[in-house]
């Protein structure tokens, strides 16, 4: 007989979707669709597992256990109660519903929320004499519920903590990347396929740097978590979940290329430094002090300059982010001579700033902001007078 197949859904960042889905592909997913913020396919539990331990740009994994009518309250209690849900929960384990829709029927997400817990719990007592406990900050089991105008989708969330949480535990400082936005930027950017010499010079607490050092390696991106959503729920398959796991741990390592970060900030780079270590990649990594306009090749040859300056409105200095910019596009064409440069802008202001002209603009969203990735070749001729080559005018966005 062959492995069940599952509706699944991998959720991601806005305007990722498509490298999700390649990524997905490459990890032996088929029939993938994207969609707004997330890539599904039908697959096997195996599938939805390789995916939760390697993915580097998922945020999360469901699996859909119910889908039916919700056009009123009433309508969606009793879609929701039909469910067996013997098969997924316990008494035992606490839950939590996160509700995401309204319609005519249901006009509040904390009341679509309140009854698909109810439906859950109401048929646990039947089914089981007993209905387990609600815990909205840290449950065994979260349930996913996606209400359109006419239905509703119920889903396991199989990973439990973002998955962007490589070792469990939140990595950022005081402007984070995101470790699974780092990863489409590195994609982006063609890191995975071709790794080289790469620098940043405001690596901050390293969450670049880590992504790189991690991919170029071939490390599985989940390897390092105890925590995951599918341990409170009743349809894991521990055995098939261990299998996997003991095959990452012994794939062998791929060589990574030299892979160097500099900041200003020592508070910065001693995170980074924890960080690397507890990820295993603090061989993979040098890491030193300095001004960005100290920053010069640690290698002869080309390689790749990859950075997230400040935006100025997360970090409080608008002017300061235009001057760093600025900075940056100097130290760039004077000392990177045949580089290439990868830069996330926080604006399109930001990225005329820089004072070079990209071959692409990419948008793609760091949280709630509209950023642009800028692929910039630096030219191999030397700056021969202190103003330097003109500057890019700007440009409409």
């Amino acid at each position: 007989m062959s492995p069940k197949r599952h509706l699944l859904l991998a959720t991601c960042s806005v305007g990722i979707e498509a490298l999700l889905a390649d990524e997905l592909r490459e990890l032996g997913c088929q029939s993938v669709e994207e969609r707004r913020g997330a890539v599904a396919w039908r697959g096997t539990l195996e599938s939805a597992y390789r995916t939760l331990l390697e993915s580097r740009l998922a945020s999360r994994v469901l699996l859909e256990v119910g889908f039916g009518k919700a056009t009123s309250e009433r309508v969606l209690y009793d879609t929701v109660s039909a469910i067996d849900w013997s098969a997924h929960a316990s008494p035992e384990h606490s839950l939590a519903v996160d509700f995401l829709g309204l319609n005519p029927g249901i006009r509040h997400t904390g009341f679509g929320a309140q009854r698909v817990k109810d439906a859950i719990c109401d048929r646990l007592r039947q089914d089981q004499g007993r209905r387990p406990d609600v815990d909205r900050a840290s449950p065994d089991l979260r349930i996913h519920a996606f209400l359109t105008e006419k239905h509703i989708a119920i889903s396991i969330d199989l990973a439990g903590p973002p998955l962007h949480q490589r070792s469990g535990g939140a990595e950022g400082g005081q402007a984070p990347l995101k470790e699974t936005l780092a990863a489409a930027i590195l994609r982006l950017a063609g890191w995975h396929r071709r790794p080289r010499p790469l620098l940043d010079p405001m690596c901050g607490t390293g969450t670049l740097l880590r992504e790189a050092a991690a991919m170029a390696r071939g490390d599985a991106a989940g390897l390092l978590r105890t925590r995951w959503g599918f341990q409170g729920w009743v349809g894991h398959q521990p055995a098939l979940w261990e299998g996997l796991v003991q095959q990452a741990r012994e794939r062998a390592p791929r060589p990574v290329p030299p892979i160097f970060g500099r900041d200003r900030d020592p508070a910065s780079l001693a995170q980074a430094r924890q960080s690397l270590a507890r990820l295993g990649l603090a061989d993979c990594v040098q890491l030193e002090q300095g001004e960005l306009a100290q920053a010069r090749p640690p290698v002869e040859g080309p390689g790749m300059v990859l950075c997230n300056p400040p935006y100025g409105e997360r970090l409080g200095d608008e002017a300061e982010a235009r001057r760093t910019m600025g900075e940056l596009g100097d130290v760039l064409r004077r000392h990177f001579l045949g580089w290439e440069a990868w830069i996330l802008a926080g604006s399109p202001a930001l990225a005329r700033g820089l004072g070079l002209r990209p071959e692409q603009r990419i948008p793609i969203w760091n949280g709630p902001i509209e950023c642009r990735l800028l692929q910039v070749p630096i030219d191999t001729r030397p700056v021969k007078d202190e103003a330097g080559p003109h500057r890019e005018p700007p440009a409409p966005r």
